[in-house]
């Protein structure tokens, strides 16, 4: 009860940020003849001078998924035991809407990854996971004239789509496939600004590029991100509950400010 509460208010938030950031002021219409005077913005002001009210964040990300408690219907073992204590690679990208604020920003979040496992040693012809992301982050970007390190934490909920084919134990290949309920996810993470690397190379370059794209910051991304058990798990057919996907481990990413 309690998970789906927050499920429905992290939805309604995310999108409600998102509303607000994408959202156009139609108030007082500019009548005819009428002048506006609009302040543009130095862009050769720091970061925490020049930042708007709203942004736009977008990021590209690898991690390894290590779903190591779920037990396979087929070959009736854990995804350790098959996988030799392997991992999923996982490749995702992510798209934000960031609310800037004193000491740092909220953003609302939703993202997509997907990756495949294949180990014919043993018998697995193919893992394959799809996950979807819905996201609320905080990251203190702001403690600094300029964004060096960026410490951030983010909570929201994923859905999981799995599929194994594999052998079992009398050598017939079969398929599993199921999508989970949404369940909690977690990360905290590292951003590292890359800007000082363009203004080593021209000092122009960080300039132009606000310029042309409104591109604020680079960063690289170092995170650890955790996808939570469900309330409650089934380890054989017919059993009420769901597979443990639960998974902990560490990530590397891009992330671009707009």
């Amino acid at each position: 009860m309690k998970k789906n509460i927050f499920l429905r208010a992290l939805f309604g938030f995310v999108f409600l940020l998102s509303t607000i950031g994408f959202a156009q002021d139609y108030s007082d219409p500019v009548s005819e003849g009428e002048i506006v005077i609009e302040k543009t913005t130095d862009l050769t002001q720091n970061y925490r001078d020049r930042r708007n009210r709203y942004g736009i964040l977008f990021a590209v990300n690898y991690e390894k998924f290590t779903p190591n408690d779920y037990v396979s219907l087929i070959q009736n073992k854990t995804f350790d035991e098959m996988s030799g204590g392997d991992s999923i690679p996982v490749v995702g990208a992510e798209f934000g809407v960031k609310m800037n604020m004193s000491l740092g920003s909220l953003s609302g979040i939703i993202g997509y990854a997907g990756g495949t496992y294949t180990n014919e040693k043993n018998k697995i012809e193919k893992i394959s996971v799809k996950i979807k992301k819905i996201s609320l982050n905080f990251a203190m970007d702001n403690l600094m004239s300029e964004p060096w390190v960026v410490p951030y934490g983010q909570v929201g909920a994923n859905e999981i789509d799995w599929s194994e084919q594999s052998a079992d134990s009398g050598g017939a290949s079969k398929e599993e496939t199921f999508t989970t309920s949404w369940n909690l996810t977690y990360k905290v993470g590292l951003m590292i600004q890359l800007d000082w690397l363009e203004g080593s190379i021209d000092n122009n370059t960080h300039t132009n590029g606000l310029k042309s794209s409104g591109l604020q910051n680079t960063f690289l991304d170092i995170f650890y991100s955790s996808y939570a058990e469900p309330s409650e798990t089934a380890t054989v057919a017919g059993a009420t509950g769901e597979a443990s996907l639960k998974s902990e481990n560490f990530g590397l990413g891009l992330k671009l400010e707009f």
